[in-house]
């Protein structure tokens, strides 16, 4: 069997499914297995999958980036638990759509972090995005759509995810996509347990039903964190981004499917015009 030269497609388009997939997931199975216990499965997959494959490969984990891949794995950390924490108490299709405000976040970032000039097309762009967000957001008692705190929950989320893509792509050619795995992973197993200390719900991990639908979805979320670090070592954070709004696609369906979420046209249109905005960014040369 042939393998492709470039596989990043594929690894961009199995990653949007894999996620949506499994954040889906996290709101089915939160229950006695709480936010914390999700967040500690998946990095001790994550952690096991990724050791597991650096030995067969002969792969290092650690190395001259090992800075730069802890600060890849705290964002990720942060992002994952935020994103867990969004998806249970707004609705699901709302998280999907406040999580792709992260093209903003990632050109302020690239001009407090790397010196970058923001364009007045960027202005536009990001004063365009506030303006879907606001539309998404608003409150429509009469629609059954409220202001939580779940959406401020899912704008830091969208802040963390873009350091953590802004960080994984100074990786280079060099990321097989396991350093970045190991690394996300082995923060999300260590820093779960005392959030679920302080937080006081627990991890919820007990031998039953719900505990095998929260592997289950553990796994899902690993395979899309994996095959969505290893994408960027083949195409652009901007391809993968752009690829990777199938999963609001997706999300808005299963949302509606399964959950009943409401809708309305408001929302539906400021969630378009943030997608808008995050498809038009383009990476500076």
């Amino acid at each position: 069997m042939k393998y492709p030269k470039n596989p990043g497609l594929f690894l961009a388009f199995g990653s949007a499914v894999a996620y949506t997939l499994g954040d889906t997931g996290v709101r089915l199975t939160v229950g006695e297995l709480s936010v914390w216990g999700l967040v500690f499965i998946r990095g001790f997959l994550g952690v096991a999958g990724a050791a597991t494959a650096a030995l067969l490969l002969r792969k290092k984990l650690w190395g001259a980036n090992f800075r730069l891949l802890s600060l890849i794995g705290l964002s990720g950390f942060l992002c994952t638990s935020l994103m867990f924490s969004t998806i249970v108490r707004i609705p699901l299709y709302q998280a999907f759509v406040i999580l792709y405000l992260y093209p903003i976040f990632s050109l302020i970032l690239a001009a407090l972090i790397n010196g970058e000039k923001i364009s007045a097309g960027d202005s536009l762009r990001a004063l365009l995005a506030l303006g879907g967000c606001l539309l998404l957001v608003w409150p429509d008692e009469a629609a059954g759509l409220t202001l939580d705190v779940g959406h401020f929950l899912g704008l830091a989320a969208s802040l963390c995810y873009s350091l953590s893509i802004v960080l994984t792509r100074r990786l280079g050619s060099g990321n097989s996509g396991l350093e970045p795995l190991f690394h996300y992973s082995l923060h999300c197993a260590l820093g779960a347990i005392p959030l679920a200390l302080i937080f006081g719900q627990g991890l919820g991990l007990n031998l039953n039903l719900n505990s095998a639908a929260g592997l289950l979805v553990a796994t899902l979320s690993t395979l899309g964190q994996f095959m969505g670090y290893a994408a960027l070592r083949w195409l652009p954070a901007h391809t993968v981004g752009t690829i990777g709004t199938l999963e609001v696609a997706l999300g808005a369906l299963l949302s509606w499917l399964f959950f009943h979420d409401p809708m309305t046209a408001r929302a539906i249109f400021g969630g378009g015009l943030i997608l808008g905005v995050a498809l038009s960014i383009r990476p500076k040369a």
